[in-house]
């Protein structure tokens, strides 16, 4: 009996080393009309074998390659042609003893009537909610779609895109099966997935082994860069990555975008690719390259007459936007595994192009439709965070149409030729928004020049959207957009203004008449402020107490500037003190007549901000006598807040007051930096002219009565919103608790 049970054990032993393992379940690549290929990796074997047929039966029997991979698995595809376009495809996988379960696919066809995307990005998988790629695919992507939709999942969706971070590590190849694709098994076995490389690939070879791209790229870097189409959108696949920011990946987006300008099955382009150019909820992970890009994407949808899309990760959040002179849409699809970049988490930035963003998981859905009006519709759809938890809500939705009337033009109504307003107040009120579609009104953008002849160089260059979604609050509440108030403009000067407004489906209208008027003289004099917004360093400050800093954005983990280059950290970050102290003494002998008769007035503004809500930048003025003997103090004004914000001070100027001086202050209230933050200081002067001689009542010194703007307000002196393409921004930097992370 023993001998019989050996015996047997023996002829048993090699059949039990053969047999497989699916270490990456089926999943599908380049998918189109007629032809559809099918991967997946054992452990051991060489077959590749795939059971196929328009019904549950199968019936058919194709065979593909296998080849030993880098990992030491065996990589499996076979390729089926001569599908029936639109047929769906019931499918078994084989490999030797090994056979997948039966899945399901539905064969592209040429010219469909809407095609639907599912987009999202950066699934490496954190170690504190190593769960959440599964839960977006499992609990969010399947169930949404196929619950709106009502159709199986294989028609539901056309196409899944990836734009990069897909593993935590690129060469760790063991976590490509257990964390990219285990977890989008389900999803992966029914619908095509086209991915592009992001940093956390870090090149890896098994990137470009897993993946079946399109080689219609750069001649060696083929599967770098692609192209696809997918219905009536020509998908197009970009390498952000260091080492592929090349002059010839850009010569080949050129000759793309050239082409496809001819094709005219092509209605919409998305371009995916992993680095955003601009990035609010985390402006370390920015790429100039990438600003390349999008400014050839700008410029083929306005030339060629065709919407265009950038999808772009790398930063863990949400966020929406367009650009302001083309009808080019930012879409940062993450996240969908990796740690939330979270508002303060690092220096982040209120960027004019875009209209929201969201610290939360989620994914996008893109449906395009075809016809005689194609459209594009994007929304987001959300889970939420740790803290807020959401059940697959649509927190964002777009529709882009390639067929748009524009809102009808509207009328610049005040100020006109009549009007007379002040230079440091001056409002530009529009006409009521109207749109024959039916659009509701998406943004404004005004001028103002020096003449109603041209308007190429505007003096004035302000846009603003209807939605401006930024650390949790929409800053734009409330606006109508049909109005904006300028502080900046020169006394006793002629200037000529005009706007336009823009429908939410991206759609501009004519620009108004433009209409003249003309500002009455100062009420205030020129900012008497020296080096107001750090742009010389510390220059003319004098530091009483602790650190004073001028620092560029980002500088030792700060944050942007409101305006211009740099601001002022009083107390410091690059060095730091608890407490901090700066002044500038401003003379006011030009002014002695209207101080003495009791007509000044002091107003100082300023604008602050700090990093987590904690410290305290403040300011005061003080007023001294002939002989440097202070006469009174202003109550000192502070605001500990994570957003820029101004602060008001307006004193009477006592009698016999010979100069005043500023006063900066910062307090550390909580962690180890002070992190207050001060930019844009403005002093200034106003009379009263019911008494006294009106030849003096701005010191004899009419000729300055502005100042020097580009310092002392900067920007295009809106409260609510940025500048136009090119022009300075006025971000918004904000941050809790510093934190770093690999890029």
């Amino acid at each position: 009996m023993r001998l019989l049970l050996l015996t047997l054990s023996l002829f048993l032993a090699p059949a039990a080393a053969t047999a497989q393992t699916a270490l990456v379940e089926p999943y599908l690549q380049a998918a189109q009309p007629g032809t559809v290929t099918v991967r997946w990796e054992t452990d051991t074997g060489t077959e590749s074998r795939l059971s196929w047929g328009e019904t549950a039966a199968l019936g058919n029997e194709a065979t593909g390659d296998s080849w030993a991979s880098g990992g030491g698995t065996v990589l499996h595809r076979v390729t089926l042609t001569g599908l029936t376009d639109g047929a769906a495809i019931h499918y078994q996988a084989h490999a030797d003893s090994w056979s997948s379960a039966a899945s399901r696919f539905v064969v592209p066809t040429p010219a469909p009537d809407s095609v639907r995307l599912v987009a999202m990005s950066d699934m490496q998988q954190d170690s504190g909610n190593p769960g959440v790629f599964a839960s977006i695919v499992q609990q969010g992507v399947i169930p949404f779609v196929t619950g709106e939709t009502g159709a199986e999942l294989d028609a539901a969706i056309q196409g899944v895109l990836i734009p990069g971070d897909l593993v935590t590590t690129g060469w760790d190849y063991a976590s490509w099966a257990s964390t990219f694709f285990a977890p989008a098994a389900p999803l992966f076995a029914q619908v095509p997935v086209w991915p592009v490389p992001g940093n956390h690939e870090a090149d890896s070879q098994y990137f470009f082994d897993y993946f079946d791209l399109p080689e219609n790229g750069t001649t060696g870097q083929e599967e770098h860069w692609w192209w696809t189409d997918i219905g009536n959108v020509r998908v197009i696949g970009l390498d952000s990555n260091s080492g592929y920011t090349t002059n010839a990946q850009l010569d080949w987006l050129d000759q793309t975008l050239s082409v496809t300008c001819n094709e005219p099955s092509v209605d919409f382009v998305i371009a995916q690719l992993h680095h955003p150019y601009k990035s609010e909820l985390w402006i370390p992970g920015e790429n100039l390259w990438s600003g390349l890009v999008v400014a050839r994407l700008e410029e083929f949808s306005t030339s060629c007459d065709t919407p265009s899309v950038h999808l772009f990760g790398h930063t863990h959040g949400y966020s929406r936007g367009q650009s302001r002179d083309h009808e080019h849409v930012w879409v940062n699809v993450a996240t969908a595994g990796g740690h939330i970049d979270y508002w303060g988490d690092y220096p982040q930035a209120d960027y004019p192009e875009f209209v929201t963003s969201q610290d939360e998981y989620g994914f996008s859905v893109i449906e395009v439709t075809d016809g005689a009006a194609p459209t594009l519709r994007l929304r987001r759809v959300s889970q939420g965070s740790e803290d807020l938890p959401r059940d697959n809500e649509v927190r964002d939705d777009l529709t882009v149409k390639t067929v748009n009337a524009g809102p009808a033009t509207p009328q610049a109504l005040t100020p006109s030729g009549d009007d007379v307003p002040e230079p440091e107040a001056t409002t530009l009120v529009g006409s009521a928004f109207t749109d024959p579609d039916g659009d509701a009104h998406g943004s404004t953008h005004w001028q103002v020049a020096a003449d109603c002849a041209s308007f190429e160089a505007p003096l004035r260059d302000v846009w603003v959207q209807h939605r401006n979604e930024y650390f949790g609050e929409d800053l734009q509440a409330g606006d109508d957009l049909t109005d904006t108030f300028l502080d900046d403009l020169d006394p006793e000067t002629d200037y000529c203004w005009r706007l336009r407004y823009r429908d939410q489906a991206l759609a501009w209208s004519d620009w108004s008449a433009p209409v003249q008027f003309r500002t009455a003289r100062a009420s205030f004099t020129e900012n008497l402020l020296s080096n107001p917004g750090a742009e010389d360093g510390v220059a003319d400050w004098t530091v009483v107490e602790g650190v004073l800093e001028s620092l560029e954005s980002g500088e030792c983990d700060g944050v942007a500037p409101r305006t211009g280059e740099r601001y002022f950290a009083v107390g410091g970050l690059c060095e730091s003190s608890a407490t901090a102290e700066a002044t500038q003494r401003v003379s006011l002998a030009l002014y002695m007549a209207q101080v003495d008769d009791e007509r000044a007035t002091a107003r100082l503004r300023a604008w602050a901000r700090d990093w987590g809500g904690d410290d305290e930048p403040a300011v005061q003025i003080a007023f001294l006598d002939g002989d440097d003997v202070e006469l009174s103090r202003s109550e000192r004004l502070a605001r500990a807040e994570q957003s820029w914000g101004e602060l008001e001070i307006s004193a009477a100027v006592p009698i016999g007051a010979r100069a005043v001086v500023v006063h900066l202050f910062g307090t550390r209230n909580a962690g180890d930096d002070n992190d207050s933050y001060l930019d844009d200081l403005e002093l200034r002067l106003q009379f009263d002219e019911t008494a006294g001689d009106d030849d003096d009542a701005t010191g004899g010194d009419d000729d300055d009565a502005t100042g020097d703007d580009d310092d002392s307000g900067g920007g295009d002196g809106c409260d609510c919103g940025g500048g136009g393409s090119g022009a300075l921004l006025l971000p918004l930097a904000l941050g809790i608790g510093w934190r770093r992370r690999t890029v």
